[in-house]
């Protein structure tokens, strides 16, 4: 059987070798290099990143040749639980947390991957009947899915995102609806979400909520879980949404028959993600924070809501989010916002009747910048709201960049 692998990315690669692993006939597509496209294609297997507009894609689509994502390949040779994360913002902590728990507490294998930055393909053929998978998906990974299967499924919220690939938002939210139907047992939802709650009353459907009781929910002061409850203070990581992980982490766990009590104490040692609210350094009394992977509107606001005193710095690439909504916030929490980018000119006229805004050229210019405008006990928040392929190759090496000229602070 011929396969085409469409994208010598990382994923497309490790699919690529799981197949010819498996007797599969493999060859690669690549726009990058102008590659031949063999003859008697069975199969296509799609690298996430490239759209269903592609004419590659709309070729083999009117010749009625299957097109598959790297996950759902994977997915027909991974054995035991699987467990699926989605949603617009949070979806790397909370798989980074469930999988941080159960390394320590399930009684068997456990990997983590999907978007998360490891291809499922990369260890489905290590797992066995007692192994537990813990994968994050985005939205590119579910348009591709077909007979892909989850024992348990959290969407953690759908905000607007990626609306330069989908048409509209309606387009990007039944995109992640779409896990729903991939899932056999447990399905978990933010109760909180307005997409989300014509779902609630669906059979299996666990809930989270910072509003209202729910299977799991925030009192103001305890994450409460039944008859469990877990001050908010005594949480590994800090903000708002990352109440919100927690919460969607230990529905997870307890769906797994996890002890609560023992996750939350094998969770007090987890250190966060790199490039997420991100703890720096301190220069003359000022906070350095690295939220490089605020990629859209919703998780800058996030950013915003777990700091008070914000020189705010942000932009990027424009991904035709309306960043409207958060106008009244940057008024209350920024003190001054230096803008980046793409987006950086537009952002520094939205916001300019609400608070003192820059634009610059380099991230350098608008780091030293910022701390010129900072006062001790000023937090300094790089948390752009914007993709990061205008200027640098992914979010992480925008980070780390952040980070080396923080360093560079006196």
């Amino acid at each position: 059987m011929n396969v085409l692998i469409m994208g010598k990315g990382k994923s497309g690669l490790s699919a690529g070798r799981l197949l010819e692993k498996n007797g599969y006939s493999v060859f690669y597509y690549d726009d990058r290099e102008k590659s031949e496209i063999p003859e008697n294609v069975n199969l296509v297997v799609k690298s996430p990143g490239i759209p269903q507009s592609h004419p590659l894609v709309k070729y083999f689509r009117e010749r009625d040749i299957e097109i598959v994502g790297e996950v759902e390949i994977a997915s027909k040779y991974t054995k035991g639980k699987i467990v699926g994360i989605t949603g617009t913002n949070g979806k790397s902590t909370t798989t980074a947390l469930v999988y941080h728990a159960l390394k320590k507490l399930w009684k068997g294998k456990v990997f983590i991957g999907g978007n998360f930055g490891i291809p499922v393909s990369d260890f489905a053929p290590e797992t066995d009947k007692n192994s537990v998978s813990v994968i994050e998906l985005s939205s590119y990974q579910i348009e591709d899915l077909k007979d892909f299967k989850c024992n348990v499924s959290v969407i953690l919220n759908i905000t607007p995102d990626h609306l330069n690939r989908y048409k509209t938002f309606r387009e990007y939210a039944q995109t992640k609806l779409k896990l729903l139907k991939h899932t056999e047992q447990n399905v978990i939802l933010n109760a909180d979400d307005q997409l989300l709650k014509d779902f609630l009353e669906e059979k299996d459907i666990l809930t989270f909520s910072m509003e209202n009781p729910a299977d799991a929910f925030f009192d103001g002061e305890k994450i409460v879980v039944k008859d469990f409850s877990l001050p908010v203070s005594s949480l590994p990581v800090r903000g708002y949404h990352n109440i919100q992980n927690f919460m969607a982490a230990l529905l997870i766990l307890q769906s797994l028959n996890i002890n609560l009590r023992d996750a939350v104490s094998a969770l007090q040692d987890f250190k966060g993600l790199e490039h997420r609210l991100e703890f720096v350094k301190i220069v003359n009394g000022i906070t350095f924070i690295n939220d490089s992977k605020s990629t859209n509107v919703d998780s800058l606001k996030k950013a915003l809501l777990s700091f008070d005193k914000v020189i705010l710095i942000a932009g990027g690439k424009d991904k035709g989010i309306d960043f409207n909504p958060i106008k009244n916030l940057i008024k209350k929490r920024v003190k001054k916002a230096f803008f980046i980018g793409e987006m950086g000119k537009k952002l520094e006229k939205l916001f300019s009747d609400v608070t003192e805004t820059e634009f610059k050229v380099t991230l350098k210019e608008a780091i030293f910048s910022a701390y010129d405008a900072a006062e001790s006990g000023d937090t300094v928040l790089f948390s752009p709201g914007c993709s990061s392929f205008d200027m640098f190759k992914n979010f992480e090496e925008r980070g780390k960049i952040f980070k080396q000229i923080v360093e560079e602070l006196k």
